[in-house]
């Protein structure tokens, strides 16, 4: 038996060192949620009449709501001049800690007061709060009494409506606060562990399956006299477990995202790491957002970053006068996050007739291809497409890839996922390292195990063919 220092001091042992990793990738899904028999089902459609972004953070605690609510405040007490109201959504697919700890409730709160303080009483708003299911502690803790079923997740049914600025009679259309708190647990942890000891794990599959329907809320206004945006609040950090242990990132919906960095001691290094695993999964990061502790943090990350100001520690602090010192700079969020979002829509339509002009498809008369059938993809989920189509609205649906290279599927499609993010860690990894190594004469170590074990599997037996051809070449 191979002794445990050998695994990290040896690199012979590497193809043993990744099947490791799989058996423990295998174990950690087999006890948390059981693999399927048959694919998952395919994510629900996508909808790109508005602005839909996740935001992140590179850890916990460092404002990822206070970015949530500018964004909110943004948008609706200063709604866009060609709409006559506008529709913010915001969703927490995860919530521990609840309900003493509540972002949807905190949002609530602060906006309400902002709206009270930058809006005259004839500017009309309304908000609903709604909590899907949460465990039976968090339930016992709302309600008041308990219930049966321990270790189940219980539908709240908690929904309120109501008109937070503007009397009934005032005209006009009236601008809405949408929150939607998907799960939520009692202990204020993280959420695998939260699920494990109150209860109600959540698959993955079901988790996203929940968000997407939420994702369509606004979807019949955007695009119209409704200015409607979305956001997605992830619970703690970028590489933070969901419910079923699967990290947050690890998750397919690829949100384009708005990062929350660390502008404490130590914060450089977090939030370089936490954007470099978003963009090794295929996130597009629109921007990095840190707050102002006096030590710059945002010049050494060599990336664009927009700052806001240090956030008063004193819990009697309303923090209006923060809200009112950042207005500026959530104002050049928003508009940066809407014109990035418009540019991937043109992007989309545009590609077609673009590839048409200069691509040259194997099997294919080019003439007969007309720029309709052009399937534009935006990003790979396991063994489907992420695809652009148009029917009345943009958005992006899921399409079943029958033309797979059989080096990038896998029988299962429930680790297919896992080994295209262990494609892309593998190749950027040795891009970063050789970049690009021309064969003659030369060997480095990537090369020399993938050809030892293609001849160890699908090429067992061809070691005699191999050695004629090398010498007749010598």
């Amino acid at each position: 038996m191979l002794p445990l220092s050998s695994l990290f001091s040896s690199s012979s042992h590497r193809p043993f060192i990744l099947r490791l990793r799989l058996q423990l990738h295998l174990h950690r899904s087999i006890s948390s949620s059981p693999l399927p028999s048959q694919s998952p089902p395919p994510l629900p459609d996508l909808p790109l009449s508005h602005p839909i972004y996740t935001i992140w953070a590179s850890n916990t605690g460092l404002g990822k709501t206070l970015v949530s609510t500018g964004l909110a405040a943004a948008t609706l007490l200063s709604p866009s001049p060609s709409s006559e109201s506008a529709k913010f959504v915001y969703i927490k697919p995860v919530q521990t800690g609840f309900p003493c700890d509540s972002d949807s409730a905190f949002v609530l709160r602060k906006f309400y007061k902002l709206a009270l303080h930058r809006c005259s009483p004839s500017f009309v708003v309304s908000a609903s709060n709604h909590f899907l299911q949460a465990s039976a502690s968090a339930s016992e803790a709302v309600l008041g009494y308990g219930s049966e079923g321990e270790g189940e997740l219980r539908d709240l049914g908690i929904y309120e409506e109501r008109r937070l600025l503007g009397e009934e009679w005032a005209g006009g259309a009236a601008s809405k606060l949408i929150f939607k708190t998907m799960y939520a647990w009692r202990e204020a942890i993280s959420p695998h562990l939260a699920a494990e000891m109150e209860g109600g794990a959540v698959p993955d599959n079901v988790l996203l399956e929940v968000l997407g329907r939420r994702l369509g809320i606004g979807s019949e206004d955007g695009g119209g006299k409704v200015d409607v945006w979305t956001v997605v609040e992830t619970a703690g950090a970028v590489a933070s477990p969901g419910p079923s242990g699967t990290l947050q990132c690890d998750l397919p919906f690829r949100l384009p995202a708005i990062l929350v960095g660390d502008g404490l001691l130590g914060g450089i290094s977090g939030t370089f790491s936490a954007y470099e695993s978003l963009k090794l999964r295929g996130y597009d990061v629109v921007a990095i957002v840190i707050e102002d502790h006096g030590l710059v943090n945002e010049v050494p990350l060599l990336l664009p970053v927009l700052v806001l100001p240090p956030v008063p520690q004193d819990p009697s602090d309303n923090l209006m006068e923060w809200f009112d010192k950042s207005e500026a700079v959530f104002s050049f969020l928003k508009d940066l996050m809407l014109s990035v979002h418009s540019e991937r829509i043109q992007r989309f339509h545009d590609m077609p007739k673009r590839a048409g002009d200069i691509f040259w498809w194997p099997f294919t008369q080019h003439k007969l291809v007309p720029k309709e059938i052009v399937t534009v993809i935006d990003s790979r989920c396991g063994e489907n497409f992420s695809v652009h189509k148009v029917c009345d609205k943009d958005f992006i649906t899921q399409q079943f890839d029958a033309c797979a290279s059989w080096w990038t599927q896998g029988p299962d499609a429930t680790l297919q996922q896992w080994f295209q993010i262990e494609l892309a860690r593998d190749v950027g990894y040795a891009a970063a390292r050789f970049g690009n190594v021309m064969f003659r004469e030369n060997v480095y170590e990537p090369a020399l195990e993938c050809a030892e074990l293609l001849l160890e599997g699908v090429g067992k037996g061809l070691e005699g063919e191999l050695n004629k051809v090398r010498a007749k070449s010598k």
